[in-house]
């Protein structure tokens, strides 16, 4: 048995070149702007394309080719983050390739391999029936699915894609290549399509390999969806010519739609009213999730309500335009509310326009990702730590004396991970809700004419749980959004400091 480590990164080029290739266009993988409203945030690496690369770092096989591969993906990679790779050739037969990062494994690959030769890719011509990933609904996934379709790489990009990576020299020849990279392909643009997280691929390859010279003819039929995970497993058959090339099944996750809040919901909780007419409110990360759900649930109150995003234009412009008819008004502030000048520029603008301020609502939050106290993740973890303590100790510094001047509320969006229940996997989000709340104690001394409250929210419906298990136990961010301006409107606590929490059914 023979054992090594190493260590290996993802590039943006690694992932066109993959995408070119494959012709897997899913944008969770392409595009900056889709991917910034998933529950990752960015975008990520091609599974397949990781265990592509665990391939071209096995021993040489010289007389044996790929027989069986199995394909696990637990967690998500990343580009430009370094991942260790563990590789254990147990045998000139079976090999064991595993990515981590730090501790935590991200993916898996178990391959098998036979006496012959790799086999070569004839044809050159790319083919595929979508280029755009299929949009498809949870109520259009039964089990009568079944496609039918041909496929075939792009051979060009192939060979740029394995070549550096010798892994004909491997025992995976261009058919084998070419058949995971229709995996792919199938997963992120057939079924489930743009929607879809690819868990776990397994192929057992005919034990005659001819070299492919045309097509890849493939039958994919949906055997299982369960509705609890959102879980699809598929039994997929290869051929060319009528010739069987292989065999197996592959297992996908579907994501729901992004978790919409809409002012019918909120007036369900709390109808429209003008009590709060006159009032102005700046809220940090108020395009989307529970930052949304306050500026709607205000701007109904008939608040005037300063809308801060960063990025998300297209989500900030459609909630102002669906409360064009309520008896407040949002008003857009785009701009990153850890930026002092930026802060101070907005300042100016309130103080000019409104000449005060009644509500400085603190809710912008980095995007969270398991991170663990290890080497491998302490300096993303210090990163986000320092971005979180950021996005709200800036907009104090700036607004609390505007807020004071005119008695006004300061409410920070903390966590019930503040408080209890402190996840293992989330150290850097737990610390920067204890370091926001210890800030929020100490301004509350200095400005003791600002009423401070800091919300303890729970797990929350937004596009950060956004997958069939973060969304378990996840409640509607309206309610909680309607529970902070209920507590707007009445008189303030003679406490410092007020906490809300477990008030939310």
């Amino acid at each position: 048995m023979l054992k090594h480590k190493t260590s290996i990164c993802f590039s943006q080029d690694d992932l066109a070149l993959f995408s070119k290739a494959s012709l897997d266009r899913n944008p969770l993988h392409l595009s900056d702007d889709y991917a910034h409203k998933t529950p990752f945030a960015k975008r990520v690496v091609f599974g397949v394309l990781g265990g592509i690369f665990c391939l071209g770092h096995l021993q040489n096989r010289p007389g044996l080719r790929l027989s069986q591969i199995t394909m696990e993906f637990p967690a998500p990679l990343f580009v430009d983050l370094p991942y260790s790779l563990e590789v254990v050739d147990t045998s000139p037969e079976k090999a064991v390739m595993r990515i981590y990062d730090g501790r935590r494994l991200m993916s898996k690959v178990t391959a098998y391999f036979q006496a012959g030769s790799p086999a070569r890719l004839k044809t050159t011509t790319a083919q595929a029936t979508r280029s755009e990933a299929a949009v498809i609904s949870l109520e259009d996934l039964t089990t009568d699915i079944s496609i039918e379709e041909t496929y075939c790489p792009d051979a060009n990009a192939l060979r740029q894609l394995t070549e550096p990576l010798h892994l004909l020299d491997k025992g995976v020849g261009e058919l084998e290549t070419s058949a995971l990279l229709w995996a792919s392909y199938f997963v992120g643009m057939e079924l489930p399509g743009c929607r879809a997280l690819f868990s776990k691929l397994k192929l057992n390859f005919n034990d005659s390999l001819p070299n492919l010279a045309e097509p890849i003819s493939y039958k994919a039929s949906l055997v299982q969806f369960d509705d609890r995970y959102n879980l699809l497993r598929t039994k997929v058959n290869l051929s060319a010519n009528s010739t069987p090339l292989a065999s197996g099944s592959i297992q996908s996750f579907i994501r729901s739609n992004s978790p919409t809040v809409t002012t019918a919901s909120i007036e369900e909780l709390l109808p429209r009213s003008e009590a709060l007419k006159g009032k102005v409110a700046f809220i940090t990360g108020a395009s989307r999730g529970l930052g949304a759900a306050i500026a709607q649930s205000l701007a109904l109150q008939g608040c005037t309500v300063l809308v801060n995003f960063l990025r998300s234009r297209s989500e900030a412009e459609n909630l102002q335009a669906t409360l064009a008819d309520s008896p407040g008004e949002i008003v857009l502030m785009q701009g990153d509310a850890a930026d002092l000048s930026w802060c101070l520029s907005a300042k100016q603008d309130i103080e000019d326009k409104y000449g005060t301020l009644d509500f400085l609502i603190c809710n912008a939050c980095p995007a969270i990702l398991p991170l663990w106290i290890e080497p491998s993740a302490i300096e993303r973890l210090n990163e986000y730590a320092a971005k979180s303590l950021a996005l709200m100790s800036v907009p104090m510094s700036v607004f609390l004396d505007l807020v004071s001047d005119n008695l006004g509320w300061n409410v920070i969006i903390s966590s019930i991970y503040a408080s209890e229940f402190f996840p293992p996997e989330l150290p850097h989000y737990v610390v920067s809700k204890f370091a926001l709340e210890g800030l929020t104690q100490v301004a509350a001394a200095e400005y003791d004419q600002t009423n401070f409250l800091v919300v303890r929210p729970p797990k929350l419906l937004t596009d950060q749980t956004n997958t069939p298990i973060g969304q378990q136990g996840a409640i509607a961010a309206e309610k909680i959004a309607v529970k902070i301006v209920e507590r707007l409107k009445e008189t303030p606590s003679t406490k410092p400091v007020e906490v809300m929490e477990a008030i939310w059914n």
